[in-house]
């Protein structure tokens, strides 16, 4: 183990993730007549039916937590929802192998996909929105986004980082 000194700084934000427009009715409708759609599925698309025949309108986005934590020397990233790995991996490739990322920080609203999970769809592209009551699937410019401020936190960090010190005299 390498010693950290004794450093720490932390920024925190919250980004708007764009959601795609929310089913039609008659898609919706789709979805519940369907017979090879799960029962979940089917709930959702009638919970969501039901929204539109009251005239609701759905969130065209969600706010969505990130928090960059710098400890001497050591990046921790905090990003809310279930994370796919590919942002673990993403993130080490530009911080460095040792970056630490955890999921499931400060909210917890659905998988958050890559822009290649997206494509594929499956349950993490696809169908987890579903489960946690969201009106549709993420845009692709999430992982974008995501990437973006986690850049701005990780320099907001490290220039705030340089005058707290913990613990030093």
């Amino acid at each position: 183990m390498r010693e950290l000194p004794p450093q720490l700084a932390a920024s925190y934000s919250e980004i708007e993730l764009p959601l795609n427009e929310p089913m039609s009715e008659k898609e919706l409708l789709g979805v519940i007549q369907d017979s090879l759609t799960a029962d979940y599925q089917k709930r959702w698309a009638e919970n969501m039916l039901y929204k539109h025949e009251k005239g609701e309108s759905f969130s065209s986005s969600y706010p969505y937590p990130l928090q960059v934590w710098q400890m001497g020397g050591q990046t921790l990233i905090s990003m809310g929802g279930e994370v796919v790995v590919a942002y673990a991996n993403k993130f080490k490739q530009i911080y460095g192998q040792e970056t630490f990322v955890i999921a499931y920080s400060n909210d917890v609203m659905a998988y958050i996909p890559s822009v290649t999970i997206l494509e594929e769809g499956g349950y993490e592209g696809y169908v987890s929105q579903m489960v946690y009551g969201l009106p549709n699937t993420w845009k692709p410019e999430i992982e974008a986004l995501i990437i973006a401020e986690v850049a701005r936190l990780n320099e907001q960090a490290a220039v705030s980082g340089a005058a707290i010190a913990i613990g030093a005299e």
